[in-house]
């Protein structure tokens, strides 16, 4: 009948509905979203909530405001800890990857059949709980440890060191051993994807070491090298357990973090400080990747 409107089958209508890009987003992309934020953005929303709270006889009282902020950003305590947090983080990083590279190169252009044994040689440390190697660390830096025990004995020092332990020194020293591994393997994967074709055009056309170094190889890593740089100072920033053991006692902003949801027993406060500590963290992230593909990092 001209004019009637065609009666589609209920197999058809589904098709239909399948094939919009929208439903298929939904369905695809959905859970995981559901997901994200179930256990990652309502943990923070919950953590920022809290931050604008007060603390009365141990108990939360939602009377919010920004104070808990203000304190973060302008008790000197506070401003210490985020001083220290983040020359150290920034040293930390710095020295992981100059230590990390010469590794990095090693493994990917003389490791020849046997680089996938060095690399996993690599992560061989995260088979043992890293509480116990910061542990052993203390055992090593102490003053009647390992490290005092022989500068005395060769005579490099006439009685042993007690500054070793329990400074930022002690910390930057944990905070490369523990994160290293996560330099050299990003700069690893990088520095092996670099084609030995332009290193040996580069050399046959007379470049020096030097110019092959800043020309060829040092500009094709960076996406290693800002990859490891994401992951250890995001790690040295939030660090807590190295400057709680190796500290002594020097304000670091993950111990602050813990002294005020512990004895200080003022969660606002540690919600504030978290909140201020992932504020800096994601716009050293943007920062970062600003410079790099996202994809090429990861």
């Amino acid at each position: 009948m001209a004019g009637s409107v065609e009666q589609r089958t209920l197999p058809e209508r589904f098709n239909d509905f399948s094939d919009n890009e929208y439903v298929s987003l939904l369905f695809t992309a959905g859970p995981v979203l559901l997901l994200e934020g179930v256990f990652f953005l309502g943990p923070l929303l919950i953590m920022l909530m809290i931050s604008t709270m007060t603390m009365e006889n141990y108990n939360l009282v939602p009377e919010y405001g920004i104070s808990n902020f203000i304190d973060g950003l302008t008790k000197p305590q506070n401003v210490g800890a985020f001083r220290t947090t983040t020359i150290v983080a920034t040293l930390s990083t710095i020295s992981t990857g100059i230590i990390a590279f010469p590794i990095a190169y090693f493994i990917a252009k003389r490791g020849g059949k046997y680089k996938n044994q060095l690399a996993a040689i690599v992560i061989v440390p995260f088979w043992t709980n890293y509480v116990v190697r910061i542990f052993g660390w203390r055992i090593i830096l102490s003053e009647s440890g390992i490290l005092n025990s022989i500068l005395v004995r060769v005579g490099v020092i006439s009685e042993p060191l007690a500054w070793i332990l329990n400074s930022r020194f002690a910390i930057w020293l944990g905070l490369v051993y523990l994160w290293l591994p996560f330099m050299i393997l990003p700069l690893y994967s990088s520095l092996e994807n670099i084609d030995d074709v332009l290193l040996e055009a580069a050399r046959d056309l007379g470049a020096s070491r030097r110019a092959m170094f800043t020309r060829i190889i040092l500009p094709l890593s960076i996406p290693g090298l800002l990859a490891g740089t994401i992951f250890v100072f995001i790690f040295s920033m939030g660090a807590f357990i190295v400057p709680s053991l190796l500290g002594g006692g020097i304000p670091f902003v993950g111990t602050r973090i813990q002294y005020e949801f512990g004895f200080g027993a003022d969660w606002p406060a540690g919600s504030a400080l978290g909140s201020i500590l992932m504020f800096i963290v994601v716009l050293t992230l943007g920062a970062l990747l600003r410079y790099a593909d996202l994809e090429e990092l990861f």
